[in-house]
């Protein structure tokens, strides 16, 4: 393929164009800054700091000359990449100096998608956000504003979330959260225990966790099952490369996921499954492991709550001082075989008793079932047999997979995002969580759950919620988190009810919108129906790094700063490290410092909230607002006695010895406080695959609410159940519609970001389907066709891969927009955007409030000709590439 023709020595001979944005200017227009600011140094110097283009924060030595960051290589001393960066970390210079990033404050001149702005001093930008959004909660209430952000390479997650709790609006959302990780962090935060560790508390290989993987070296893991994840893809200098060491070093692999991934094609057995039966999936295997005997027994009956007595009409568990007067909380009641009858069992153990693992008991006149019996009674049904034929698998080929996880130990299951974005999220989580009980895959070298010892550096890697400053009146407006209290969790709302409310104006009216992350509208579901909603806002506000579809249809568009521009705190294993801003661009600001801005300016003009919320003593424990980025940089590393300049100038430094950092078997550890075993951090003291908790959770909204909540219409579901997808080949949609559709991550991007640098989109230019060879002749299409994919939502193109690497009946696209077509009436997101197809109703996750965004229906069809306007030969992308700027100085008001 041909290659872009700027080299390096082009690139730093470049100069700096004076000028400024014009005022009814497009949004691909732009200039530089003067010359003036520039650095003056001469020499080159090499800064260490860490990437932020996805959620990894892969080590970089940024070498950079006259203030100008020339190149960038991996840092061998940063300690889960050891010197390799991918594809989207070597692409920051491309990033940093695109010639359209946002580069100042920019307000609307037109009408909403016109794209015609014109520069405002940040001054303004605050001032009238900030009036427009008392002008708007004086006249429909605070909950009338919501915010929104987005996962991935943003550390301040939480700014939308601390703003909003200020602001007292209960309104926020994240298009990931319940359709991405939340699912997992709520289950096994609940069932492992909330461990207050960023390492190892649940099994996702793309969120900092699977660290015990990165010990190559010792050869603890022999299998390792991957479902739902291709870290080849998402993590390639991390999580991906990790794994290969360990596969040349004898790790053996199951990958369970409907497209022949790089790991697919590395793996020992390979599981193409149907997109959304994966709890069918798990229950067979829960199924096959009790019929068989394959669990740990010994650890089942001392450290699960699987062999306590449930009520089967409450489904409560027996607590032993309902029966024992002297018994206390962590005491519940077991069926004693020696006895024949029921026994308390006090924490943590009772050598002098047998406990029953499966039975039927009547004590007092009610039943009592083990929530052991109640587990094998739940995956009954789910024979290999029944799961080969609902999930498309070959039964012995299940069966294989099972005996590898069970008998090449320790393993442990690997859970990614594909599980996330069904309405069965939370169940999928459950019953992997349940599997790892089964076999004792806990806190043992090998193992992914872990709990090692981070001195509480974890909670600085993010910035974090005001949720105090919330009133009761306000949490309980929270849309669509009470009957989905799982939410609570990230103390988050459901975006479907945004979208309604913002629709409908039920049950109250939505009228301001500030955005942080890439293009909503390539993330959200049915992406069109957000696009109307939006015309019933008044205001629309949009900070970010450039301008993506979704900024054609906002009032204010802030520039947000690069992560070469970027400080904060970064960790890995035990080690601390630091983010550092190597330069600074234009007038691009920092996140944390625009929502405090807002923030004070809305005090100012009367918000008593976001007034106190600078004060630390009201805000305690949590750390207040400032009004500069470098007071919040010291205050975070105050933790460790520093300033943010010392801490930087002391990084990388262990926060914790490596032999303190790992410890294994730590529920076995005596408490100093108890004299007992420590056991883990749930209410019974043990891991609990009967979970009774998110009984509790929906009656009441504990443990994440501040106030008293109603209760949901019904209690969720103690156990992992499998909930059939809404759309299926076997129903009518699947009549008109009779291909499932899937996606995932590769290699080039991460969630939205990134479409707009010429390398990766010379790699990759278009979005592609893949479809099995045998659906592409049935359909018409062949190789390289332009194809029309079509849901009942929507109408999409993309470019045919055809292909044995991914399951028949099932199409894969990745998520794809084109920042090309800013300017045309489709604003790049109609083009080849999956989430035009996806499904934003109903049904949902009962827990979470997840909706789909895989294993729903589409049909394909050969297009008579390639969508217009979009860019495929690598010549086309030359206007992007970078244009060198000056270093400026940060911007204060």
């Amino acid at each position: 393929m041909q290659h872009l023709k700027l080299n390096r020595r082009d690139f730093l001979k470049a100069t700096a164009v004076a000028g400024t944005m014009a005022t009814a200017g497009s949004l691909l227009g732009g200039s530089l800054v003067p010359g003036a600011e520039a650095a003056t140094t001469d020499d080159t110097k090499i800064v260490r700091t860490n990437c932020r283009s996805c959620t990894a924060d892969c080590g970089v030595l940024a070498h950079v000359k006259n203030g100008r960051v020339v190149k960038l290589d991996g840092d061998p001393d940063f300690s889960r990449s050891e010197g390799a960066l991918c594809v989207k970390g070597l692409s920051g210079i491309q990033a940093l100096y695109h010639p359209n990033r946002l580069k100042y404050p920019l307000k609307r001149v037109g009408l909403r998608g016109e794209n015609k702005w014109k520069r405002i001093s940040w001054e303004q930008a605050i001032d009238e956000i900030a009036h427009k959004l008392m002008e708007i909660r004086a006249k429909y209430g605070a909950e009338s504003v919501f915010a929104s952000t987005g996962g991935g390479g943003n550390p301040n997650f939480n700014g939308a979330c601390r703003f909003c709790d200020t602001f007292d609006t209960p309104n926020w959302f994240e298009p990931g959260a319940a359709q991405c990780y939340m699912p997992r962090t709520l289950i096994y935060g609940m069932a492992y225990g909330d461990n207050k560790t960023y390492q190892g508390s649940d099994t996702s290989l793309g969120d900092s966790n699977g660290v015990e993987l990165y010990f190559y070296n010792e050869k603890n893991a022999n299998s390792l099952v991957m479902w739902g994840t291709a870290p080849a893809y998402s993590g390639p200098s991390q999580a991906g490369r990790v794994l290969a060491e360990n596969r040349a070093r004898g790790l053996k692999t199951v990958v369970i996921d409907p497209r022949f991934t790089a790991d697919a094609s590395k793996a020992d057995i390979w599981l193409p499954i149907r997109p959304g039966t994966d709890v069918a999936l798990g229950l067979a295997w829960v199924r096959y492991i009790i019929a068989n005997k394959l669990y740990d027994k010994d650890f089942v009956l001392r450290w699960s709550n699987l062999p306590f007595l449930v009520n089967t009409k409450t489904k409560m568990m027996l607590r032993g001082k309902e029966l024992f007067k002297d018994a206390d909380d962590k005491t519940f009641v077991v069926w004693d075989t020696k006895t024949n009858s029921a026994k308390p069992l006090p924490f943590p153990y009772d050598e002098s008793l047998s406990p029953a693992l499966e039975g039927t008991f009547t004590i007092n006149g009610a039943e009592y079932k083990t929530g052991f019996q109640l587990l094998k009674e739940r995956a009954e049904p789910w024979t290999l047999q029944a799961a080969g034929k609902e999930c498309w698998l070959d039964p012995k080929t299940i069966e294989k997979a099972i005996l590898m996880f069970a008998k090449d130990a320790p393993s442990s299951i690997a859970l990614g995002v594909a599980t996330d974005q069904t309405p069965n999220s939370t169940q999928a989580a459950h019953v992997t969580a349940v599997l790892h009980i089964l076999m004792g895959y806990f806190e043992k070298p090998g193992v992914l759950l872990q709990r090692y010892e981070d001195k509480g550096v974890g909670g600085l890697l993010r910035t974090t919620k005001l949720k105090s400053f919330l009133s009761e009146a306000q949490l309980k407006k929270r849309l669509g988190s009470n009957e989905h209290k799982g939410m609570l969790h990230w103390w988050i709302a459901q975006p479907t009810a945004i979208l309604d409310a913002m629709t409908t104006g039920k049950p109250y009216k939505l009228k301001a919108w500030l955005e942080r992350s890439g293009n909503k509208l390539g993330t959200v579901a049915n992406a069109a129906a957000w696009v109307e909603g939006m015309k019933n806002l008044e205001l629309i506000v949009h900070m970010f790094l450039y301008p993506t579809s979704f900024s054609a249809y906002s009032d204010y568009l802030l520039p947000a700063t690069e992560w070469l521009e970027s400080d904060f705190i970064t960790a890995s294993l035990n080690k601390c490290f630091s983010r550092k801003a190597v330069t600074h661009l234009y007038e691009t600001a920092n996140e944390t410092w625009i929502w405090a801005q807002i923030a004070k300016r809305c005090g100012e003009l009367g918000h008593e909230n976001c007034k106190r919320s600078f004060d630390k003593a009201q805000t305690a424990p949590e750390s207040p607002y400032y009004n500069t980025y470098e007071e919040q940089l010291d205050h975070w590393t105050s933790f460790f006695g520093m300033t943010w300049e010392e801490y930087k100038s002391k990084t990388p430094f262990e926060f914790t010895p490596m032999e303190k950092f790992r410890r294994y078997y730590v529920y076995k550890e005596i408490d100093p406080k108890t004299g007992k075993v420590k056991g883990f951090n749930t209410g019974t003291g043990k891991v609990e695959g009967y979970m009774e908790s998110l009984i509790i959770l929906g009656r009441t909204g504990q443990p994440f609410t501040t106030y008293p909540l109603p209760p949901v219409a019904k209690d969720y579901d103690p156990l992992p159940y499998y909930l059939k997808p809404s759309e299926s080949p076997d129903n009518e949609v699947g009549k008109k519609y009779p291909l499932v559709m899937t996606n995932g991550r590769l290699p080039f991007w991460h969630h939205t970001t990134l479409r707009n640098i010429p390398y990766l989109r010379e790699i990759k230019p278009y979005a592609e389907l893949w479809v099995h060879p045998s659906d592409a002749k049935k359909y018409g299409v062949s190789q390289d066709d332009w194809v029309h994919v079509e849901s009942m939502r929507g109408k999409i193109y993309a470019k045919a891969l055809v292909t044995e690497g991914v399951a028949k009946g099932v199409v894969y696209m990745e998520r794809f927009w084109n920042p090309e077509n800013l300017d045309t009436p489709t604003h790049g997101w109609k083009e080849m955007n999956v989430n035009v197809l996806t499904k934003h109703t109903a049904p949902f996750n009962d827990l979470c409030g997840t909706y789909t965004l895989r294993g729903f229906q589409v049909k394909i069809s050969k297009a008579k000709e390639a969508p217009k306007g979009v860019w495929t030969e690598p010549k086309q992308f030359e206007p992007w590439m970078p244009q060198v700027s000056d270093k400026t100085k940060t911007v204060e008001i």
